[in-house]
C-alpha cells in the first residue's frame, strides 16, 4: 500500500481507489496530520528570501519554482495581459494594464475600479481584475493528474475588510465560459455562503452539477497580514478528487471530493492575484465605496508548483515541503 502522508498510515477511513490501472488507497479526513505542518512563527515568513528560478509550463510535471527578484513586467498596450518568463506564466489585466507590477521582491496586484480609466480595449467599464495565471491556456490536465501550489500572500497596508463585496485570490479554472472556477479561495462577504462572515477566507468548490460548496478557513486576513498558503488538488470526480489547504501551517482543509466538472473532467489553469467579479458593474462598485473602500492591494512572494501524473514517480507521495513557502 502507497503511504500517502510520507512518515506512516495514520487512523482514518480507508477509501479504495483506482486510478487508471494503478491501485491507490487514500484517506478521506485528515491526509496529513495538522500537527506535523504547524510552525510557531508563520506570520514571520521572508516574502523576499533568496529562492532559484527554475519554472516550467503548465503541462510540464515535476517541481517548478518562480521567483520576482529579477523578473520583469513586460509592457503591453491594448489587451487584457501578456506572457511572463518564456511563456510559462501569464498575465490578466481587466481592465486597464499596469494593475500587476514587481515591487521589492514581490508581486503587486493593485486594482481600483475607477483609476485609471478603464482602457478602451475593454469589454467592462471598471476595473475589476488583475491575476497571474498558468500557461498554456487551457491546460486540460488529464484526470488523476496531482498538483501542489505554495506561496506567501500578503494584505496591503491600507487593506480594509468589504463586508458588501467578495473578492477570490486563487482559483483553479479548465476554462469553460459562463462558468465559475472548479477551486477558489475567496474572502467572503457580510451574510455570504459559508460562515457569513466578512473577510474570512473560504474555500470554495464548483466542480459539483448540483451544488457549490463553501468551506470557511477560520482566517480572516487584516492589513499588512502575510499568509502562507499550500493547496494540494487531485483531479478527479467524488471517487478519486482531493482538495487540501493548509494556511500558516495548519490544515484548515481536506475533502475527498470531485475537483472536476461532469460536463469537462480536466484540471484547469490556476490563478492567482485579485478577481473582483462585482467590481464590473457599478452596483458592485457603489456597494463598496459606501464603505470608503476605492482600492485593493495585495502582494505574492515566489511561487512553487508540484506537477505529477498517475504513474510518475511519487506520484500521491508528500511534496507539502516541497512547495511550502
Amino acid at each position: 500500500m502507497r503511504n500517502f502522508s510520507g512518515f506512516g498510515v495514520p487512523m482514518g477511513v480507508l477509501v479504495f481507489l483506482a486510478i487508471g490501472t494503478m491501485v491507490v488507497y487514500l484517506l478521506t479526513d485528515n491526509f496529513f496530520p495538522t500537527s506535523f505542518y504547524n510552525t510557531a512563527f508563520a506570520n514571520k515568513v521572508n516574502t523576499t528570501a533568496y529562492c532559484d528560478s527554475n519554472g516550467g509550463k503548465a503541462n510540464q510535471t515535476g517541481l517548478k519554482k518562480w521567483c520576482w527578484q529579477n523578473s520583469i513586467v513586460p509592457k503591453h498596450s491594448g489587451r487584457k495581459g501578456t506572457t511572463l518568463v518564456k511563456g510559462q506564466l501569464k498575465l490578466n489585466s481587466e481592465c486597464s494594464e499596469n494593475q500587476i507590477s514587481i515591487v521589492d521582491g514581490q508581486l503587486r496586484f493593485s486594482v481600483s475600479p475607477k483609476r485609471p480609466e478603464p482602457a478602451e480595449w475593454c469589454s467592462k467599464n471598471y476595473n475589476y481584475r488583475a491575476e497571474l495565471s498558468t500557461a498554456p491556456w487551457p491546460v486540460n490536465q488529464e484526470k488523476g493528474t496531482e498538483e501542489w501550489f505554495g506561496w506567501t500572500y500578503t494584505f496591503g497596508e491600507n487593506y480594509s475588510i468589504d463586508s458588501q463585496v467578495p473578492w477570490l485570490l486563487f482559483q483553479i479554472h479548465e476554462g469553460t465560459i459562463g462558468l465559475p472556477p472548479q477551486v477558489a479561495l475567496w474572502c467572503m462577504n457580510k451574510k455570504g455562503p459559508g460562515s457569513g462572515k466578512p473577510g474570512e477566507i473560504h474555500v470554495v468548490n464548483n466542480a459539483s452539477a448540483y451544488k457549490n460548496h463553501y468551506s470557511p478557513t477560520g482566517v480572516t486576513p487584516v492589513a499588512g497580514q502575510t499568509v502562507s498558503i499550500v493547496v494540494h488538488v487531485v483531479y478527479g470526480d467524488s471517487f478519486n478528487g482531493l482538495l487540501e489547504v493548509w494556511m500558516d501551517g495548519k490544515k484548515v482543509h481536506g475533502r475527498n471530493v470531485r475537483t472536476v466538472r461532469s460536463t469537462n473532467e480536466v484540471g484547469g489553469n490556476a490563478k492567482w492575484g485579485i478577481y473582483k467579479w462585482r467590481w464590473s458593474d457599478s452596483e458592485g462598485v457603489e456597494q463598496s465605496l459606501v464603505q470608503g473602500i476605492d482600492h485593493l492591494e495585495t502582494f505574492m512572494g515566489p511561487l512553487k508548483i508540484v506537477t505529477r501524473k498517475p504513474g510518475e514517480p511519487n506520484y500521491l507521495n508528500d511534496a507539502y515541503q516541497l512547495v511550502a513557502p
